[in-house]
């Protein structure tokens, strides 16, 4: 029995707040660095001596550590704790940010950003862990939605603040002052942060009950065609935001309105705006009309037409600002997923789940961030500007033809694939 139900008088009401707050603040640092490289592709070309193919590639190295990891990590969080975990976690976090701000080649550069994908992959679970421990069972869902809101956030942060801190710093200075900051989160985990409220570990859950047999039951999950069917909507709905959003919608938008980078970034900003906007409605709209499948298909179709619009269509700058909001609204459809996956599978296996179905959000990053670098290079003609390569609007526009493709799949998928759920558990 959790002893907050024993002994409610003998912590402070605020103490669940600020320890689930802290793990949420490392949520928060950890997609500020994942999305930082946007404002920084120019930098990076000129001071590395690389090309778009080289900058994907390092970017994509973030997801090379972060990936492999969501299916071990909840299986860590069960043996160790999140306290311990989250902080080292966050150590190997900065740590990479460090290495990546130091950095004076491509490989070096790679390694940084492989240490804080590897770090922050146990950002989100421990976030969960957490919530789970320290408040009642009611609140989990409306928490997790707060916990998830974090990430557009750090998103924005890495947008916008980095992209003036950039311009007047430098990328370097910007990213060994952010691994600072890093270290200070560590800190203050290390301090506050206790992985109950009795300060300790569920023994039963320490002794690895997780673990035993998860690979049986990840051949189970792996047995059915919707598990497959939902992560590739899965994939397919989140990877245009990592591909887009997450590098190289700031350098576009550059190219293809003469802007600023800072101005730039905050265009960006309105898809992640979308997204913390978009998941709560898209889930309580759900839960509304007892359907999943209608605003899955809703998101892939909004996704498709956003994306075109954004990409292949020069618009008055108004117009291009509600399609960024759209573009990030639409992208809200992954948040979905985890409750089709929650209905579709016995809940002694939705963790397993949940962690393969993350595991495919993801991917896109590993995948197409790199790729779209690859088809930038190979459509250049050459044309230097400050010392870096400078991409046309045509070449971006063929490299990113993928993005708008990948909301037709999941448009597609969800419209002919996924099995109506009807917000119910098919094993209750």
């Amino acid at each position: 029995m959790d002893s907050s139900t024993d002994k409610p008088n003998n912590r402070s009401k605020l103490m669940p707040i600020l320890v689930c707050a802290l793990a949420g603040l490392f949520y928060f640092y950890e997609f500020a660095i994942q999305v930082s490289p946007s404002v920084m592709t120019d930098d990076l070309m000129r001071d590395l001596q690389i090309g778009a193919a080289s900058v994907g590639f390092i970017s994509a190295f973030f997801y090379y550590g972060y990936t492999p990891m969501q299916l071990p990590a909840g299986m860590l969080y069960d043996r160790f704790g999140p306290r311990i975990l989250i902080s080292i976690a966050a150590c190997i976090c900065a740590s990479g940010a460090l290495i990546f701000g130091l950095s004076q080649d491509i490989w070096m550069a790679a390694l940084g950003r492989f240490m804080t994908g590897f770090g922050s992959s146990f950002a989100f679970i421990g976030c969960l862990v957490l919530v789970s421990r320290w408040f009642a069972p009611k609140y989990f869902a409306l928490l997790a939605g707060v916990v998830q809101a974090m990430s557009s956030i750090g998103a924005m942060v890495g947008e916008m603040p980095f992209a003036h801190l950039v311009a007047t710093y430098g990328w370097r200075h910007t990213m060994i002052y952010t691994s600072f900051a890093g270290y200070l989160v560590v800190i203050l985990v290390w301090l506050i942060v206790r992985d109950s409220p009795n300060g300790k570990i569920d023994k039963q859950v320490s002794t690895g009950q997780f673990g035993h047999g998860v690979w049986h039951k990840l051949h189970n999950v792996s047995r059915h065609s919707q598990t497959w069917w939902i992560a590739l909507y899965a994939f397919a709905i989140w990877a245009p935001i990592v591909t887009f959003a997450a590098l190289w919608g700031v350098p576009f938008l550059m190219a293809k309105y003469g802007l600023s980078t800072p101005v730039a970034a905050s265009m960006v900003s309105l898809i992640w705006i979308g997204i913390g906007l978009g998941s709560p409605f898209t889930g309580w709209a759900s839960d509304r009309i007892g359907r999943r499948c209608l605003p899955l298909t809703l998101c892939g179709l909004i996704g498709a037409f956003a994306t075109v619009a954004v990409i292949y269509v020069h618009l008055p700058v108004w117009v291009i600002l509600i399609a960024l909001f759209a573009f990030g609204f639409a992208a809200s459809g992954q948040t979905l997923s985890f409750g089709v996956v929650q209905d579709t599978n016995p809940p002694r296996r939705v963790g397993t789940a949940i962690g393969l179905n993350n595991m495919c959000v993801v991917l896109g990053g590993a995948l197409f961030q790199p790729l779209v670098g690859v088809l930038l290079h190979h459509t250049w003609h050459g044309a230097m500007q400050n010392g870096a390569p400078f991409y046309s609007v045509h070449d971006y526009q063929v490299a990113l033809v993928m993005v708008p493709i990948c909301y037709f799949i999941a448009f597609i998928t969800s419209a002919s694939k996924i099995r109506e759920t009807h917000c119910k558990s098919q094993f209750r």
